[in-house]
């Protein structure tokens, strides 16, 4: 009787250590399984990151060509609008029919 119970005590004992071996080997697990996707979600984040950065960059890129164009057209028209002869005078006369009406009153 004393050999059954010290078996079944021995039996226990390496259960217990089996049990306690597996639960560490769990807890490795889902530790090195969380730090992988830690890693993961670092590395996407920094994917997002990178393609916003660049998006942002182009869209920058794009406002500054079209400011740049938008200038230019606008340079353009202010120079060719004071290079216009016919105009200038319309202009000249109309500023001399404002000054004579504003001394008549």
């Amino acid at each position: 009787m004393d050999e059954v119970i010290t078996r079944i005590v021995e039996i226990e004992s390496q259960c217990s250590v089996d049990i306690e071996h597996a639960q560490l080997e769990y807890a490795k697990n889902i530790e090195d399984h969380k730090r992988i996707l830690e890693e993961r979600k670092t590395r996407e984040f920094a994917k997002i990151i990178a393609a916003e950065n660049t998006r942002l960059t182009q869209s920058i890129e794009e406002a500054k060509r079209q400011t740049e164009a938008t200038s230019a057209a606008f340079r353009k028209d202010s120079e060719s609008l004071f290079q216009d002869p016919v105009l200038n005078e319309t202009i000249k006369e109309d500023i001399i029919s404002i000054l004579l009406m504003d001394q008549e009153r």
